[in-house]
């Protein structure tokens, strides 16, 4: 026994001592593509927990198994695996592994490599889109893209969106880029289920966008929905749901405050005792499910989607509810011929509330400010209770209407692709993009004042949208050694018809007797039939030379039916170039700076967009008894807005890819910009476009991406952009002196364009304080009459902001995450009108609390105007310009995502959980509901100004996604 134990013992430690043997003493040397020492690599034993790192001249020396691997990785390169093999000496070089450099980007009509861009783009990722409670996908960029800004006209469900990319090129024609969804044109995305989107790319210089002439002028959005991959089917879910409310109220004067003031002026009140806010303002609720399959067969992919969403609003009866469907595929049919098809189909139903307009007119948000206290809901007989001036209660407002959009919205493209080399490839797509809407509005004769007035009221409008896009384009890549060309040509034809039908019928009972009666069908109007099309030629040539010298031209020549036969066509041409420093023989042994590329572009675009379909035409219209009479001259000098820009750019990645910054100047021009001339008295006739203005954008941009702590464990990541940019009128032409807009109730107009100062030039009064002698309103009378009138008025501020910004935090701990983004707007202000209704001190409106101050006895000294039964202390004027600065803690997003052992244990391949805050934190100086906010669209000449607006709402959402 006891030699059978020392026989054991021999043998393990024989084992052992065999083990110990095959353990190899390492040594050697990482290094990087440019041959330099690489210290801090981790080389570790493959299946182990044994390894080092390597010192500041690159070296290493460890102890492991003869026959084992060694792993070396190191962040910003790709990781290596290297089989020992008995070796003593192991030297690796690591290449360089910058995902954003190699990441490819979608351009017009092709794709490219981030590293071989000479323009001015900018990408955003789907894991910027999804899990936010937007019906549009577009706010998604609101903050994410320097050069683009990004505003909601209002808060409400389904409201739209403007968006202005380097600024706003026009007056009188659309400011809106272009949106190119899987190919597919159209100017509107807001359709679209956010979760469906892959990427968006932003084109925004000339260069860029030059390959869509004519509809390029405000900049393209490439947006590309989700794709399938060969394989398995897979499945996933995602769904989210929360609630949101206002992050502010309004302060108003209370009953017995109110009654004070009506006292003061002489007016009668109620005895009631209402808070207008608290039964306004109540609690929305958001949800979203999305189910999706994709996946492949042999030679094909699939990629189809399913969702519904529902937004609540704050304000009821406020609702969106929306039905989306989406589907991308495509098959090779041979090894030369390939299918490909996408579409996408929405359908809308959207309760809509009046917001952006003054208490007088009917808007729920002003009227819950400023209707008294001292009434109640509902009359006894059920009607609304109307407050005193005769307009509605914001109750009455809300819910005494029907009004009702409904929404169909489908595109869809079907190409066919032939691969006559892989070298060469033609590729022919016909599309359609289909909008379809109808507007239902009905009120009855009794409940509230305006159905009174009208007898009860029905209107019905539809609109019928269609175009179709027909596009062949061949495309020739060639590498020849260091040498590497491009060429794409295209040819397509575009048309689209629209068709607008109204239909309204009123005078349900008698005016006498109250008893009901046939209603009064309105007078028929004619159909409004609004044709188009537009045939173009396009060209792109690209060259690079051992990927450090890069140069792109475009070309597009397009026809538009909007113009008379001599001036059809628009020539629209571009060039850009790169030179990647970086790959130069003088940068190769820096250890900061891993690529660094100067580039530089110019082109020219144009507008066809909102000047319409026939203002080049003689037109006549229906003149009594019959007869017709002259509406428009006919004007065959109409031509395209041209804009041209002239862009400089600096790419620069360092640290071993950890920093990527992004730097970009440009100077954008635009000449034969459309302007509603004035037409002498002798025609008879009013305004009339003609090209005769010009316009000018200059700015900055600055993009920046830090990859700060990046370990097994914990990763913090940092984006963050800004923009500047400076706008300028610089012409509107011989005859037009200037151009107001910003229409204010009862008041001049609260915004004035001329040649040398901005659009969203807010022109009133000067507002100089109270005289402290009689209360009244104290304006600078400039030209010195002693009166005050039209000709005191003066420029008072700007909508223009001086910059935007946005910084995101990504955080990683384990399976937990934290996304944290801000994002903000400095130097900007808002005319607030509002206050002209809740600090005017001139009627039965409810007031702010600021009015407290008012003047009332001689020798007071305030800024608050007396109270007086008159508006001369509440012109359009300074004292409602205010600073709209703000910074927003857009959205928070707390994150676990389940581990592979737990997948593996429920057959998951993903399963995360999440809790989502939106605009969760606001800091203004603005005293109105909401900085973010416009009466009118925030890309347009009238910016800047709130007059009732429905805030932007704050959010809390909990959701899954789930795949399997």
């Amino acid at each position: 026994m006891r030699q059978k134990a020392t026989l054991f013992i021999i043998c393990l430690l024989c084992g052992i001592s065999v083990a110990f043997a095959q353990n190899i003493n390492i040594k050697g040397e990482v290094k990087d593509q440019q041959g330099l020492p690489l210290p801090g690599v981790s080389v570790k034993v493959k299946g182990s927990t044994q390894g080092v790192i390597t010192n500041g001249d690159g070296s290493y020396v460890l102890s492991a198994p003869a026959n084992a691997t060694l792993t070396f990785s190191f962040i910003g390169f790709k990781t290596i695996e290297e089989a020992i093999n008995k070796r003593t000496t192991i030297t690796v070089t690591l290449s360089d592994d910058n995902q954003q450099l190699n990441e490819v980007v979608v351009v017009g009509y092709g794709t490219q490599t981030k590293k071989d861009i000479t323009t001015a783009v900018v990408s955003v990722s789907s894991k910027d889109i999804q899990n936010q409670p937007i019906t549009n996908p577009m706010q998604a960029l609101q903050g994410k893209a320097a050069g683009v800004q990004v505003n909601s006209q209002s808060g409400k469900p389904g409201a739209g969106i403007s968006i202005s990319i380097r600024g706003n090129t026009s007056i009188t024609a659309s400011n809106s880029p272009l949106y190119v969804i899987d190919g597919v044109t159209s100017r509107d995305a807001a359709f679209l289920n956010p979760n469906d989107i892959e990427s968006m790319t932003i084109l925004k210089d000339a260069s860029a966008a030059a390959i869509y002439g004519s509809s390029g002028a405000n900049g393209v959005v490439l947006i590309t929905t989700k794709k399938g991959k060969e394989g398995k089917l897979k499945v996933g879910f995602n769904a989210f749901t929360g609630f949101s409310n206002f992050w502010k109220d309004a302060e108003m004067l209370n009953k017995d405050q109110y009654i004070d003031l009506m006292n003061e002026l002489g007016r009668e009140y109620g005895a009631a005792n209402t808070d207008w806010q608290k039964e306004t303002f109540g609690t929305g609720t958001q949800s979203s499910y999305q189910v999706s399959l994709s996946g492949g067969v042999k030679g094909g992919q699939y990629y189809f989607s399913s969702g519904y969403q529902q937004d609540k609003g704050v304000v009821a009866p406020a609702k969106l509810d929306r039905l989306t469907m989406n589907f991308t595929g495509s098959q090779n049919v041979t090894k030369w011929l390939k299918f490909t098809a996408n579409a996408a189909l929405t359908s809308n139903k959207s309760i809509d509330v009046a917001d952006n307009a003054g208490a007088a007119r009917g808007g729920v948000i002003l009227s819950a400010l400023t209707t008294p206290p001292t009434i109640t809901i509902l009359e006894p007989n059920g009607s609304y209770t109307p407050a005193p001036g005769g307009y509605e209660n914001p109750i009455g407002n809300a819910f005494g209407a029907t009004n009702s959009n409904r929404q169909f919205r489908f595109i869809g493209a079907f190409g066919g692709e032939i691969k006559f080399s892989d070298d060469l490839i033609f590729k022919s797509t016909i599309s359609t993009n289909i909008n379809r809407g109808y507007y239902n509005y009905f009120t009855d004769p009794y409940k509230t004042i305006y159905g009174r007035t009208e007898r009860g009221l029905y209107r019905n409008n539809r609109t019928n949208d269609r175009v179709w896009l027909n596009e062949n384009i061949l495309t020739y890549n060639k590498t020849l050694g260091k040498n590497v060309l491009g060429a794409t040509a295209g040819y397509t034809l575009q048309s689209s018809r629209y068709l607008y039908q109204v239909y309204s019928q009123s005078r349900y009972i008698d005016a006498n007797t109250g008893a009901p009666i046939e209603p009064t069908i309105a007078a028929a109007v004619p159909d409004v039939v609004a044709p188009w099309s537009k045939q173009s030629y396009l060209g792109r040539f690209t060259y690079a030379y051992d990927s450090k010298y890069l140069f792109s031209s475009n070309f597009r020549a397009d026809g538009s039916s909007r113009f008379a036969k001599v001036k059809r066509f628009g020539y629209f041409p571009s060039f850009s170039a790169g030179w990647r420093i970086s790959g130069e023989n003088f940068m190769k042994d820096s250890k900061i700076i891993n690529d660094l590329k100067l580039r530089g572009s110019w082109g020219q675009v144009g507008n066809d967009e909102g000047i319409g379909d026939f203002s080049h035409l003689q037109l006549f219209q229906l003149a009594s008894q019959g007869s017709y009479a002259l509406s428009q001259f006919a004007n065959e000098d109409l031509s395209w807005e041209k804009t041209t820009q002239t862009n400089i750019g600096l790419d620069l990645t360092l640290f071993n890819s950890r920093v990527t910054f992004t730097a970009d100047a440009y100077m954008k021009k635009t000449n034969q910009l459309l302007i509603n001339v004035q037409l002498p008295p002798s025609t008879g006739l009013g305004t009339q476009a003609l090209n005769v203005g010009s316009m000018e954008n200059k700015g900055l941009e600055f993009a920046l991406s830090t990859k700060n702590i990046q370990n097994d464990k914990f990763t913090w990541s940092t984006d963050m952009n800004i923009s500047f940019n400076r706008n300028k009128v610089t012409s509107l032409g011989e005859t037009t002196a200037n151009l107001d807009f910003g229409g204010i109730y009862e008041r001049t107009s609260a915004v004035r364009t001329v040649v040398g100062r901005p659009l969203g030039s807010f022109y009133g009064l000067l507002y100089k304080g109270v005289n402290p002698e009689n209360g009244d309103a104290i304006f600078e009378d400039f030209d010195q009459n002693g009166t005050i009138d039209a000709n005191d008025r003066t420029f008072i501020g700007s909508a223009q902001p001086k910059f935007n910004y946005g910084i995101t935090n990504t955080l990683t701990y384990g399976n937990w995450g934290l996304n944290v983004f801000f994002q903000g707007v400095q130097g900007n202000q808002i005319f607030n009108a509002s206050r002209i209704e809740t600090e005017g001190l001139y009627d039965t409106k409810n007031q702010s609390i600021d009015v407290l101050n008012r003047w009332t006895t001689p020798g007071q000294i305030t800024n608050i105007p007396k109270a007086a039964n008159s508006t001369d202390n509440s012109q359009t004027s300074s004292r409602f310009v205010e600073n709209g600065s703000y910074l927003r803690l857009k959205t928070a997003t707390f994150s676990y995502n389940f581990g592979a052992t737990t997948l593996g244990k429920w057959k998951m391949d993903k399963l995360t959980v999440f809790a989502t805050g939106y605009n969760l934190l606001t800091f203004t100086k603005y005293s109105g509901l909401d900085p973010e906010v416009n009466q009118y669209e925030s890309n347009g000449p009238n910016m800047g100004v709130d007059y009732g607006t429905y805030p932007q709402s704050r959010t809390f959402l909990f959701g899954v996604n789930v795949g399997f």
